[in-house]
């Protein structure tokens, strides 16, 4: 007979369950040579951490921690971060997360750090998620409590919500900047969350319009809401800048609608003063595009005698956010701008595959310019920060966007980020097609002329395939017909000028169809570099917009002796954007596109006698099919008669790979464990 299997006591669960405790804090400490603050109270709460330290905070002055107004205090702006200076005979700057001493076991500084954080948050002085609000709500009670377990507990999940919270982690950021000295220890640790930002400390932000191109009624209410609630016309300009300032919309959502209705139902003495005003008391140079689109779309607004003076705003927009000046660097505000919303794309993008795009890009621009609006207003921060922060993230994104690979829903936005260099000057210019006569283009300076002319030029180039007509409802500045500008200011011009206008306009209409872009991609090399350059740009640009270019695309690359002739020889830039767009369209499409695409081109690693080539399409290969999630292409590769060649090339990626294996997401991770593990590389 089966004698009863004997259960084991709670006390006997209990003793196992606190032996493997210990070996498991045991085993963590001798792995770390230091343990944050969150895991020693979380240790403590556990009972598993029972040596005595120093409380957490006792070295802060309660005093200045209390009083906003301390004399001690380092003036800052508001934020999780306190800065004050000590008594000693030689004060001492103290630099304080406040956030962390939720943690201390010393209730009068815990109690003070909460309030230190409600206080400011409760005011609006700074922005947290919806999530830390919901958290700091939900843990009020315990943090103020006396006892251990409960406090411990409801101070661990607040202090981990600032910590994950992106929004706080932008205050830290700003504020250590403010700093003199820097905070560099805490700007190194807070830069990261705001350049890197994970989906968990954005999901619960929401935007006043989620997705503009599909939410045109919510539009109109924001701006109703902003009509009704403003108290002057700066006020309602202030405003429209917060809620959708952000982005280039179309006239029907722009600001200058914002302001022909204020005006239409408010006595304003001097509707020019009072816009400039706001102008120049507005921070970055996103205002100075919204102040120039008022006067540019409603000219009967603009005084006698100042159409010069627009005309000169509206130069500066064009040759600071449209071309790099020939000297100094007023371009760099703008460029910051550009690169952080790609940069932002690129790495929402590959952290959420199968999504919108539409709301993906509209997140991306709405937390550049909060990040933007963070440094220092002025070009030469503008430039530091760009080329020593964004850079190297926005190549990291790019990197994993590629091998990500993503599925992301088309979106006009989306190809704005990706694929316009100069998003703010094309779309002021894109506006100036209804008003182009009444704003006298022909009574301005020769000179005035001149850098227009050129500054268009510069647009049109850079944005093709530029809008040809405008759709019924646009969204966007840019959907408006940039070609009616150009149209229009061509007839003002001397023939030479008028010529070089009228064929630009008439490449674009040919470069807006499908059959157009495939034509002259199947004789790319017969064109310069430059014009080689400008037809893979429109190619880019169709492939985010139009999904009709698949089938035309198909049959160029189909062509074995094209690819030998073009992939297997242009410029290395060429090459790079040529894949780029295959990348594009290859996400979008399965069939052929996932299982011929990879062999096309190592058909051409096969042939190419370069090193360098072959390194570069080996890496396509990867990508390609990385993103078909096949083998067969790499594996043609690396045990046909040529396998030396590519083994070494092959290692040399997953080095690459695994040395920022942290930076993936966890999805493409898994991809690539998978993908070795194919290959036989693991």
């Amino acid at each position: 007979m089966t004698q009863p299997e004997e259960q084991p006591s709670l006390e006997d669960m209990h003793n196992v369950l606190r032996g493997m405790q210990v070996r498991m804090r045991n085993c963590a400490l001798r792995n770390c040579d230091h343990i944050d603050f969150r895991t020693l109270v979380a240790l403590q709460d556990l009972n598993l951490f029972k040596e005595h330290i120093e409380p957490i905070g006792a070295n802060v002055d309660l005093e200045v921690l209390r009083d906003p107004n301390h004399p001690r205090r380092i003036g800052l702006p508001p934020g999780p971060l306190l800065t004050y200076l000590t008594q000693d005979k030689e004060p001492i700057r103290m630099v304080i997360e406040v956030h962390v001493l939720l943690l201390s076991e010393l209730p009068d500084i815990r109690k003070a750090a909460f309030t230190y954080l409600d206080r400011q948050i409760s005011d609006k002085s700074f922005a947290v998620t919806p999530k830390t609000l919901e958290v700091l709500d939900n843990t009020r009670t315990g943090v103020m409590s006396e006892t251990p377990h409960i406090w411990r507990v409801a101070a661990i999940a607040l202090c981990d919500a600032f910590n994950d919270d992106v929004l706080a982690a932008l205050h830290m950021v700003q504020q250590c900047l403010k700093c003199e000295p820097v905070v560099q220890d805490i700007l190194d640790k807070y830069v990261p969350r705001v350049l890197h930002p994970v989906v968990p400390s954005l999901d619960s932000i929401a935007l006043e319009v989620k997705n503009p191109e599909l939410e045109h009624p919510r539009l109109l209410e924001v701006m109703a809401s902003v009509i009704r609630d403003a108290e002057s016309l700066k006020d309602a300009c202030s405003r429209y800048y917060a809620k959708l300032g952000y982005l280039p919309l179309a006239p029907p959502y722009s600001m200058s609608e914002v302001v022909s209705r204020w005006i239409a139902g408010h006595t304003t003495a001097d509707v020019w003063a009072e816009v400039w005003q706001w102008e120049q008391g507005a921070s970055g140079p996103i205002p100075r595009y919204h102040a120039c689109s008022v006067f540019i779309l409603h000219p009967e607004l603009i005084p006698d005698g100042r159409l010069p003076e627009l005309w000169q705003v509206v130069l500066g927009v064009l040759n600071e956010s449209g071309r790099k000046c020939a000297e100094g660097m007023a371009h760099e505000p703008y460029a910051l701008r550009r690169d952080l919303a790609r940069h932002f794309v690129y790495r929402l993008e590959a952290q959420l595959p199968d999504n919108d795009g539409a709301s993906i890009a509209c997140f991306a621009w709405w937390f550049t310019e909060r990040l933007a609006s963070v440094f220092p207003n002025n070009p030469e921060s503008a430039q530091f920060y760009r080329k020593n922060w964004v850079k190297p993230a926005a190549e990291q994104s790019a990197h994993i966007w590629l091998a990500a690979s993503p599925h992301i829903g088309r979106s006009f936005l989306r190809y704005v980020t990706a694929a316009v260099s100069s998003p703010w000057a094309t779309a002021l210019l894109a506006l100036m097609g209804n008003t182009m006569e009444r704003l006298a283009p022909q009574e301005q300076s020769v000179e005035t002329q001149a850098l227009f002319n050129e500054s268009l030029l510069y647009c049109l180039i850079g944005s093709l395939p530029f809008s040809d007509e405008s759709p019924a409802d646009p969204t966007y500045a840019q959907e408006c017909a940039l070609s009616k500008t150009a149209r229009k200011w061509a007839a003002l011009q001397p023939e030479d000028k008028r010529t070089a206008l009228e064929q630009l306009v008439a490449i674009n209409r040919t470069l807006c169809s499908v059959e157009g872009l495939c034509d002259a991609l199947r004789s790319l090399t017969d064109r310069l570099l430059d014009d080689q350059i400008a037809v893979i740009l429109a190619l880019k640009a169709k492939a985010y917009t139009d999904p009709s270019l698949a089938s035309g695309m198909w049959e160029v690359l189909s062509d074995a002796e094209w690819r030998q002739r073009v992939l297997g020889s242009v410029d290395d830039r060429v090459l790079g954007l040529i894949i780029e767009v295959i990348a594009i369209i290859q996400a979008d499409n399965r069939g052929k596109w996932f299982s011929l695409l990879p062999h096309y081109i190592a058909e051409l690693c096969e042939k190419t006698e370069d090193d360098n080539r072959r390194r570069q399409l080996f890496l396509y290969v990867i990508h390609t099919s990385l993103a078909s999630n096949t083998v067969s292409a790499v594996l043609r590769l690396l045990r046909g008669g040529q396998n030396a060649k590519y083994i070494p090339l092959a290692k040399d990626y997953r080095e690459r790979v695994e040395a920022m294996r942290e930076k993936y997401p966890k999805w493409v991770e898994g991809k690539f464990r998978g993908f070795w593990g194919s290959l036989g590389l693991v």
